[in-house]
């Protein structure tokens, strides 16, 4: 899952440090586990489903970056928001991002990073019951 959570970090012009020392690689692997105890303590399955494989890449990216943003190591002002949709529809999830000229790039990125990490919603289908 770390080589597609990389690979989704790149397609949205976010660089991670290859080297495996760094930072990003253990708040990586750390965001990882998280996400994907989550998904099973919320699914009661031992492992993350195929249908929610995409999901977990998200969620594990949105907190990625909330994490990299609330330690104040990710300049929300370079990265490029007009290229973005103005509204994203997933399932029964919409979300519609502010267009006007006076939200602020931290407005936007807040939003996104909302649609990244999702919501519970996307479990039910693959819920189980646990006696």
């Amino acid at each position: 899952m770390l080589e597609d959570v990389k690979k989704r970090l790149s397609s949205l012009g976010i660089t991670v440090s290859s080297e495996p020392s760094s930072s990003d690689n253990f708040i990586l692997s750390f965001t990882i586990d998280k996400v994907t105890n989550h998904i099973k303590n919320q699914t009661n399955l031992s492992s993350i489903p195929n249908g929610l494989k995409e999901i977990a890449i998200d969620m594990v990216v949105g907190e990625f970056l909330l994490t990299k943003k609330s330690m104040g190591q990710l300049d929300i002002a370079t990265l490029n928001f007009d290229l973005m949709a103005k509204q994203v529809q997933d399932g029964d999830t919409n979300v519609t991002f502010a267009v006007n000229e006076n939200t602020t790039p931290e407005a936007q990125f807040n939003t996104f990073l909302n649609y990244l990490r999702h919501n519970d919603t996307d479990f039910a289908r693959y819920r189980v019951l646990v006696w």
